[in-house]
């Protein structure tokens, strides 16, 4: 997804700056499920944290060591141990984002990103249509969430980065026009390149013509799987880990991982699970979460079975089973579960009644060679309902219906102990598509009452 940059203005019409479909108005939420969405971030930071606490735990030895394993697989040594770092050890990121699909059956949270883009899309959209006049969903302003989540109520003045690596080059300009906006409402932040930043043994500087000016906090727009090209990368951690400089979201690799959604399923850690979330925590999040599964290709002994996971009726007892599954059986999705290129941006998903059973079978049989250099996950597909819209056509000019499927990506900005909602960015793809992301036919806007 592109983002053309312009002006910073509290009324540019979206036409101006998406190079998808712009609607003339938000999505229409109901009211229970704005309030649905504010009771989400509880259980969300609370997952994060009982995320962090079983990885350690398991490295520790006091929960099984399979998980610590997963979770490191195909990782160098030096991130696995800069994670591991005990300055990082309680933190969490800035920035929780769910995928959020409306199904027939309530909620589905496809994904669940902590690096992720679009906020600063989803922040000048709201700006135009709370000017004219709508009533947007959240609680706050992306602005007001993103500087308490990264600097908090410091007393004195703060100088933020945005720090944008190559890889996620086609963020940069929503990047670029947040610093501005939070510039021009009075905070020092900057929008830069990797290469932008200079380094000493004591601080992070920003170059600014002749100037060379202290960098406080980072926010990190860099995938961890990156990091070998991203510029002086070592240095950026190595104050980050001194206290040089602080760094959100923390470069801790195990939190990015979309396999947790398999480990909150897995029968032998529903005790670890149920100890660390509330009763109701864990009802939403069970509900939510779809079925998932490593795809891991460790034989399994002949009186064994993949839990939960059955093809065509039967009980799975080898990828075999699963690879040969019907085209009917075959309401799966197969991705990446993170610290790859193809893990981020719909890139490595594959549908599985989407694909012939050749491509399925040459999916499946990647994903099985990948291990353990890169995890997979297998995930039950859930069905989005349709929606009708109103978006503009290609040109701009006229407003036409638009049947399709919508995912909301809300984005919640992490405070202490609470998780904030903010504005809620929704993308709807023509009934078509399987995937929905950012595409050219898509329609981006935000949600509202």
């Amino acid at each position: 997804m592109n983002f053309i940059l312009q002006p910073v203005g509290q009324e540019d019409d979206p036409r101006s700056f998406l190079d998808c479909r712009a609607a003339p108005s938000p999505f229409a939420i109901s009211e229970d499920q704005v309030e649905w969405f504010r009771q989400l971030g509880g259980p969300l930071l609370a997952f994060y944290r009982a995320k962090n606490k079983l990885y350690y735990e398991s490295v520790a030895g006091r929960q099984p060591a399979w998980v610590a394993q997963y979770l490191d697989n195909g990782k160098p040594e030096s991130l696995v141990s800069i994670g591991r770092a005990k300055v990082f050890r309680e933190q969490l990121p800035a920035v929780i984002r769910p995928d959020v699909l409306l199904t027939g059956d309530g909620y589905a949270i496809c994904e669940l990103d902590s690096v992720p883009g679009g906020f600063g899309l989803a922040a000048r959209m709201a700006n135009y249509y709370r000017a004219h006049g709508h009533r947007l969903a959240g609680d706050l302003s992306i602005e007001d969430g993103f500087l308490g989540a990264t600097v908090g109520r410091a007393s004195t003045k703060v100088r933020l980065a945005i720090v944008v690596s190559d890889e996620s080059a086609d963020y940069f300009n929503e990047m670029a026009w947040l610093a501005r906006r939070l510039t021009d409402l009075g905070h020092e932040v900057v929008a830069i390149r990797p290469r932008d930043l200079r380094y000493t043994d004591e601080e992070l500087l920003l170059v600014d013509g002749e100037r060379r000016l202290p960098i406080d906090v980072v926010y990190r727009f860099m995938e961890l799987f990156d990091l070998p090209n991203v510029s002086k990368s070592e240095l950026l951690l190595f104050l980050a880990k001194g206290k040089r400089v602080a760094i959100t979201p923390p470069p801790k690799a195990f939190l990015e991982e979309k396999l947790w959604f398999a480990l909150f399923h897995h029968p032998a850690l529903q005790p670890y699970w149920h100890g660390e979330l509330s009763q109701e925590d864990w009802d939403l999040l069970q509900h939510a979460i779809p079925r998932t599964w490593i795809v891991d290709p460790t034989p399994l002994p002949p009186h064994a079975i993949i839990p939960g996971l059955a093809a065509d009726g039967r009980a799975v007892q080898s990828w075999d089973d699963v690879a040969n599954v019907s085209k009917r059986g075959r309401n799966l999705v197969l991705k990446p579960s993170g610290f790859s290129e193809q893990a981020w941006g719909s890139r490595g998903v594959v549908i599985g009644h989407d694909t012939s059973s050749v491509e399925w079978v040459t999916a499946i049989n990647r994903a099985l060679g990948d291990f353990p250099r890169t995890s997979w996950v297998l995930q039950e597909f859930r069905a989005p309902v349709r929606q009708v819209v109103n978006a503009f056509d290609h040109v701009g000019r006229n407003v036409i219906p638009l049947e399709g499927r919508a995912r909301l990506t809300p984005y919640f900005f992490i405070e202490g102990d609470k998780a904030r909602l903010s504005t809620i960015l929704a993308t709807i793809c023509p009934i078509d598509k399987k995937k929905i992301h950012g595409m050219g036919d898509a329609v981006m806007t935000v949600c509202s009452w």
